[in-house]
């Protein structure tokens, strides 16, 4: 992801940080923080709660080593895997970046449904292959190989449909090219009212 003819982790970091500029909220959740993607970005000054989710507890633990001391006890990590059955902490803003390609589109667009009372604005990032695999061609490449089989390409349209089926409204999209073909698609929703 860092290899400088992917560029991923650097485009993803400046995502990251454009979320949570365009919604300074005071609590909000990580799914997929792994160990702590973009929680050095948060300002523990303007936050009240952090709350992050990742399946892998050396992960959870790496992430409470490197930013305990940062934000306190504002920081709850809970290892769980990502699905319907989740229900998370009430946030503000709901940051998943490259998670829903594990997750499958329609079990993330089930959690969300089921936890749109405790959303305020979900922002998500997806990988568009345009012109590649799921995993970019580098040194360390096969490395990766099984991510692609429980991988799958996320169209943007059917996610923005599933979405608005599930009760949310969406708010915009953006694309950031990369230099090796492929494209990240940020896209950002908010429940709407029900009757």
């Amino acid at each position: 992801m860092g290899d400088p003819g992917v560029g991923q982790l650097q485009r993803l970091r400046e995502i990251t940080r454009e979320q949570l500029a365009a919604y300074p909220f005071r609590a909000i959740g990580v799914l997929g923080v792994a160990g702590g993607n973009g929680l050095d970005l948060i300002d523990p000054e303007t936050t009240d709660a952090v709350y992050g989710y990742d399946i892998n507890p050396d992960y959870l633990d790496a992430c409470e080593t490197r930013y305990r001391d940062t934000l306190g006890d504002r920081l709850q990590l809970i290892e769980t895997s990502i699905d319907r059955s989740v229900r998370i902490e009430r946030v503000d803003l709901l940051i998943a970046n490259l998670i829903i390609e594990y997750v499958g589109a329609e079990e993330f667009v089930a959690f969300s449904a089921a936890n749109a009372r405790s959303i305020g604005v979900l922002s998500c990032v997806i990988q568009r292959n345009d012109a590649a695999g799921f995993v970019s061609s580098t040194d360390y490449s096969s490395s990766f190989d099984a991510l692609a089989s429980v991988s799958s390409d996320i169209d943007p349209e059917t996610l923005t449909s599933a979405m608005s089926d599930a009760g949310f409204a969406d708010l915009g999209r953006c694309d950031y090219p990369l230099p090796n073909g492929k494209t990240l698609v940020r896209q950002d929703f908010r429940t709407t009212p029900r009757p």
